[in-house]
């Protein structure tokens, strides 16, 4: 039986991975605007996206039945990163860009899937600023720039959240 204890957990547990370091690497910008290093920059906060797995329940006469593991479940296949906007509105043109390829809300017309679908990577760091944990979202898209509540009587900077759609996502180290 495993001992439990604080001292336990210190020796099984060198250094806790903290919530606050990690990256997003946005390799293409499908219609332009902003480079991958300004989003880096400016992305603030996000999610890990989700995975379970469904089931497949089999009942067998009175008996309570069994149960198989069945497909892989992503949720709603979305994922959402907050970002802080600057005076020269990069990450907005970057993203609404990215909106009108997919449907131009002007035209009604949009590009084909293999036109406005990137891979995502999200990278988790250790307290030396290295990856240790790499997950690539694929086939992500803009799905939705959020509104944002503006008011004078609030003094911060201006934060939108955008969500992607994505088709699967992996472990890449």
């Amino acid at each position: 039986m495993a001992r439990m204890g604080v001292d336990n957990l210190k020796a099984n547990l060198s250094n806790v991975a903290r919530v606050y370091l990690w990256e997003v690497l946005f390799p293409n910008v499908i219609g332009g605007g902003a480079d991958t290093e300004t989003l880096l920059l400016r992305a603030q906060s996000t999610t890990l996206p989700q995975r379970s797995t469904g089931s497949i329940a089999v009942p067998y006469k009175q008996t309570g039945g069994v149960v198989y593991p069945g497909k892989v479940d992503f949720g709603d296949h979305t994922w959402e990163v907050t970002f802080v906007e600057g005076e020269d509105k990069a990450v907005f043109e970057a993203f609404y860009k990215w909106c009108e390829q997919v449907v131009s809300a002007r035209e009604g017309v949009g590009a084909s899937a293999p036109e406005i679908k990137v891979d995502v990577q999200l990278n988790l760091l250790n307290t030396k600023g290295e990856p240790f944990l790499g997950i690539r979202l694929i086939g992500c898209w803009v799905r939705t720039i959020g509104r944002v509540d503006l008011s004078y009587e609030r003094d911060e900077p201006l934060r939108f959240t955008v969500t992607f759609a994505y088709d699967w996502w992996e472990e890449v180290f």
